[in-house]
């Protein structure tokens, strides 16, 4: 099902590099709190070489998932407690509980934990697990909209061949610098014998986070007082014609 794809990218994410060396770095913090909310949407394209073969039942149910919603129920040094809601179009939801630790990416809680979750405010080249065994860093930090919002956005660029299974692939994801939430991902695998592409995207559409900025309060006041001085203005003019017509004086011709 789902969630044994989901496991599998987690696994390629951490798997794609080895440590080189013990990271010295500060402990990371999250930039989550407790019912922060992130929903998305998510989509799966599958093709073979061998007219013979057909799509993983895991591909499929992507697919047919109309959104993951995942909540944060917890905080807890750098561990971050998550619930996480598969909904599919048929009406139907699969669940799970579980923790991500955003200094060592560790996660605990079984297949299909939301896993995608790093430390707030990381900075271009940081190691995004300074106590884990991975070694990735962030590859850029770029301004894009998400959710209505633009946002500065932490973006990790990730390649990696597996020669056992005959697979290449370039992962991209894309993480809020301000709280460390995915907001997209790209994936994309190849493989050979029988010749095999694979390619998962995630992306946010709504967030309890950040919202769409509204017309700014600081113009309102200022734009009141313009319309009612306008109005005031309109008012005089008005009763001073009045007041002007019983002294008018009309010429009559001849």
């Amino acid at each position: 099902m789902i969630k044994k794809l989901f496991t599998v990218t987690f696994l390629l994410f951490l798997l794609s590099f080895t440590a080189s060396g013990i990271a010295q770095a500060q402990v990371r913090t999250p930039g989550v709190k407790v019912g922060d909310t992130f929903i998305y949407t998510t989509a799966a394209y599958w093709s073979s070489s061998d007219p013979l073969a057909s799509a993983p039942s895991d591909v499929v149910s992507m697919n047919q998932t109309e959104y993951l919603r995942v909540g944060i129920t917890g905080v807890d040094g750098s561990n971050v407690n998550i619930f996480t809601i598969w909904h599919y179009m048929n009406g139907t939801d699969s669940t799970s509980l579980g923790t991500v630790n955003v200094n060592t990416g560790g996660v605990s809680g079984g297949s299909g934990v939301f896993w995608a979750i790093l430390a707030a405010n990381l900075s271009l080249g940081e190691l995004i697990h300074p106590l884990g065994q991975d070694a990735l860093t962030v590859s850029e930090t770029v301004m894009r909209n998400y959710a209505g919002s633009d946002r500065e956005t932490n973006h990790l660029i990730i390649t990696y061949q597996n020669a056992t299974e005959g697979a290449t692939g370039r992962l991209d994801r894309y993480f809020d610098k301000q709280t460390g939430m995915l907001v997209e991902l790209h994936d994309e695998t190849s493989y050979t014998n029988p010749a095999t592409t694979v390619i998962i995207s995630w992306k946010i559409k709504d967030t309890n986070v950040w919202v769409i900025p509204e017309f700014p309060s600081v113009l309102i006041l200022p734009l009141f007082m313009m319309a009612t001085l306008l109005a005031v203005i309109a008012y005089r003019r008005k009763r001073t014609g009045h007041q002007a017509e019983p002294g008018s004086i009309t010429t009559h011709g001849p």
